[in-house]
């Protein structure tokens, strides 16, 4: 069977977590890093890993990269990320189309499901169950995984393939995310991206990208579909 093994990225394609990721990094620099949110340089979060961006932190606060205070870090972020997801007032959403689609493809054998993102696994997982879609993925790549996007697409692919004991060639990769980072992981992979102009990126802005195909949303499933296995 001619298969697509889909990867999705969370922020921005699944979801909005309506802030709580940003806030969650900011409270613990605060907690661990011991510096005010209000000295830092604004986080820069679309497409990054949380590798990247936590690194960053630390250069910012002045603070050396120890391994054990990256653990002390991201025990604090995870703890303050649950928090925040699950506060009743947080504004965090799916987006448009979304559970409709991941019901529909998770029916259709044709497909396989796995994530590509820039977030730790376990805040990835965090995310995913506060919005009950964690179940529908499989594997994927994470952002413990390395920190540059790029990095992350082969790792995703392998860990699906030991998954689905299935060899995917790179022509039947398919990448979903909003962002240019994106799009360049699937590039570098020789992959295929599907972007969507769900996040920071109007879709204007995305066209200069040059995804393979372009959507305003996942809202129209079985144009979705049909898109997903369509064979150019």
């Amino acid at each position: 069977m001619n298969q697509r093994l889909l990867l999705f990225d969370i922020d921005g394609t699944l979801l909005d977590t309506g802030g709580a990721g940003g806030s969650a990094l900011l409270d613990a620099a605060e907690e661990v890093l011991e510096v005010k949110r209000e000295n830092l340089p604004p986080l820069d979060l679309a497409g990054a890993t949380d590798g990247a961006v936590i690194r960053k932190l630390f250069a910012d606060a002045g603070r050396s990269y120890e391994e054990s205070k990256v653990e002390a870090y991201c025990f604090s972020y995870l703890g303050h990320l649950r928090r925040r997801l699950h506060h009743e007032d947080s504004p965090g959403k799916l987006l448009p189309g979304v559970v409709s689609l991941l019901a529909q493809l998770a029916m259709d054998d044709r497909f396989a499901i796995g994530l590509l993102t820039g977030n730790l696994r376990q805040g990835a997982k965090l995310k995913l169950e506060r919005f009950e879609i964690a179940h529908y993925f499989q594997e994927g790549g994470f952002g413990e995984d390395g920190e540059h996007r790029n990095l992350l697409g082969p790792v995703a692919v392998t860990r699906m393939e030991a998954a689905t004991s299935y060899k995917f060639r790179p022509d039947q990769v398919i990448v979903i995310g909003d962002t240019p980072k994106d799009i360049a992981c699937a590039h570098a992979m020789g992959a295929r991206c599907v972007a969507v102009a769900t996040g920071k990126f109007e879709r204007a802005a995305l066209q200069a990208y040059q995804a393979w195909a372009l959507l305003d949303d996942l809202s129209e499933v079985e144009q979705v579909k049909e898109l997903l296995f369509r064979q150019d």
